[in-house]
């Protein structure tokens, strides 16, 4: 057994509990061959360059322990998925291996409290950084000036 760590960005489109639906159907499939330790809810980020037309997307990320065969299994399932625009499955060094979180892994079904019914898109001229479900203004004295390097 190893333990791995599974990045998801899902299509910021999509309804969270649509997203929750989706996980619990991966949690399934990753404990089927091991065990889950931990669900991280990143929420709605900006990414950093267009994937199939999306400026943004859903991050999720999952670390579990399985064996080497079934992860192609949840790579092939992953693929096939239309919510996941992007995913990655790697291993984690046996040094760095986070301690297992059951109130996470209990609560998936439930939608995170910090995060909206629905997500809606921002323009990036006006874009603001969000922190449990709020908006925040950008604080004008702690902002950095540009640096022009050239």
């Amino acid at each position: 057994m190893r333990t791995y760590e599974a990045v998801m960005v899902f299509d910021p489109a999509l309804e969270v509990e649509q997203i929750e639906a989706d996980l619990r159907k991966l949690n399934d499939l990753m404990a089927a061959g091991g065990a889950v330790r931990k669900w991280e809810r990143w929420g709605k980020r900006r990414l950093t360059y267009e994937i199939k037309g999306r400026q943004y997307g859903y991050y999720v990320v999952a670390v579990f322990d399985g064996a080497p065969a079934g992860i192609a299994t949840l790579d092939r399932t992953m693929r096939i998925y239309s919510s996941i625009i992007r995913h990655l499955i790697s291993v984690v060094e046996p040094g760095h291996v986070p301690e297992p979180d059951a109130e996470s892994v209990r609560t998936l079904g439930a939608a995170p409290e910090s995060a909206p019914a629905a997500v809606a898109e921002t323009n990036p001229v006006e874009a603001k950084s969000v922190e449990n479900g709020a908006a925040v203004e950008p604080d004008a004295e702690t902002a950095e000036e540009p640096k022009n390097i050239g």
